[in-house]
């Protein structure tokens, strides 16, 4: 599970700031939170801004960070990292980008990091907590000196030598079967982050969950019956082409249909709806494709539901960029409410969505330490904060009777575009 998250020097970020999905002491929703060992954690957060504040740049941040410790086996000598610094200012686009990030794993708090620049890692670090013990050091690297504890991580031990100068350790030590670094290396390949605008990436995803019947899809085809869509039932087929439909294709795409044919990758996704005869009874179905009669809504409900059960099935963490994008505010609140259910959540999934949804700023369905902000200070830097964190010009917190979703809208949290009249 991730509990914390922390950047510096990357797009709109400038300081380093960091992103918590710790819980606080606060009393509302407690059945909610989830508990390992001694730690408090979140299932859901929801981070709200102005366009252009930099939400989107967290997640991005993300991202990168997730991209650049999966594919880092993959660089050869002299292949450029993914550096985009902060660039409204006079040195920043010269100094390294920082990612940290914090999760637990089984009984251990891993923390993880590094610095680094177009060419090269600057710095990288790896730290463990077990539950009941202090953190200690498992390796620390400065540029192409490279510490490792004997004791808590052996199977870093004369590997040293062998990193590029931009690639990461960890992911090294991983490649050559370290044992440590590769469940490190998994759980960041059960951290996703999708965009709630288009669904290339993922919608393959859920079709191949419904072609073969995978953990989630009777979940699925549930949830969809509860938000009363309109169809009945949604399945995906195998498609098979007409030999003459084959016969007239040009012979490049034709291979292609045949290869897609023979292995199964070419389905049709098919909502099936009641039909009624004058008196409104049910006399019948017809089925339709999906793409012939949904609405943009109901086929975005329906792609996003592969990654959202697979993450609840999984206790895996899915961030998303405009989660409610193209879903009526109701559909967005029963997915939240998804995350929130301990009974419908048990393994412990996490969900953390950038959105414009004020209807979601309620805290009968959230807790106050699950509501963030983003917004730029005046040289265009993104600061984020919690609303369990914000203190109004008095100092006093915000109570938990206050009514959010008017407040944010009045401008209360800051955190909202300045329209000039």
């Amino acid at each position: 599970m991730l509990t914390n998250f922390t950047v510096k020097n990357y797009r709109s970020f400038k300081l380093e700031r960091t992103f918590s999905m710790e819980a606080s002491s606060i009393k509302e929703h407690k059945d909610s939170v989830i508990n390992k060992g001694k730690y408090s954690l979140l299932p859901l957060a929801v981070l709200y801004g102005a366009n252009a504040g930099g939400k989107s740049n967290l997640i991005k941040a993300i991202s990168t960070m997730l991209s650049i410790v999966r594919n880092s086996v993959r660089l050869n000598e002299g292949d450029a990292l993914q550096y985009d610094p902060f660039t409204l200012d006079e040195s920043s686009d010269s100094k390294p980008t920082l990612f940290e990030i914090q999760f637990i794993n089984g009984e251990v708090l891993y923390r993880y990091g590094f610095e680094y620049n177009k060419t090269d890692i600057i710095s990288e670090w790896l730290y463990e907590k077990r539950f009941g013990e202090k953190e200690y050091s498992l390796f620390m690297r400065s540029r192409d000196i490279i510490e490792v504890s004997d004791k808590r991580f052996p199977e870093g031990l004369g590997k040293e030598d062998l990193t590029n100068s931009n690639r990461l350790f960890l992911s090294l030590v991983a490649q050559l079967k370290g044992e440590k670094s590769n469940l490190i290396m998994g759980w960041f390949g059960k951290c996703n982050v999708l965009s709630g605008i288009a669904s290339e990436g993922y919608e393959a995803f859920t079709l191949g969950m419904f072609f073969e019947h995978l953990n989630g899809a009777d979940e699925a085809q549930e949830f969809f019956r509860t938000l009363q869509l309109g169809f009945t039932r949604f399945s995906v087929n195998k498609v098979d082409l007409p030999k003459e439909t084959l016969d007239n294709t040009p012979k490049l795409i034709r291979e292609q249909l045949e290869q897609d044919l023979a292995t199964g990758n070419f389905v049709e996704s098919i909502t099936t709806h009641n039909v009624y005869n004058d008196n409104g009874l049910v006399i019948g179905e017809r089925n339709f494709h999906k793409d012939q009669i949904e609405s943009e809504g109901t086929k975005k409900v329906i792609e996003i539901s592969g990654p959202i059960f697979d993450t609840l099935n999984e206790g895996e963490t899915l961030i998303v960029d405009e989660l409610d994008a193209k879903l009526h505010p109701l559909l967005t609140r029963n997915i939240v409410l998804l995350f929130m259910d301990p009974e419908k959540n048990p393994h412990g999934a996490q969900l953390i969505f950038a959105t414009h949804d004020t209807n979601l700023l309620d805290l009968d369905i959230i807790r106050r330490d699950q509501i963030w902000f983003a917004e730029k200070d005046k040289v265009e830097s993104t600061d984020i904060f919690s609303l369990v964190e914000f203190k109004d010009e008095d100092g006093k917190k915000v109570r938990n009777d206050r009514d959010i979703k008017r407040d944010y809208i009045r401008g209360r949290y800051g955190a909202i575009p300045f329209i000039g009249k």
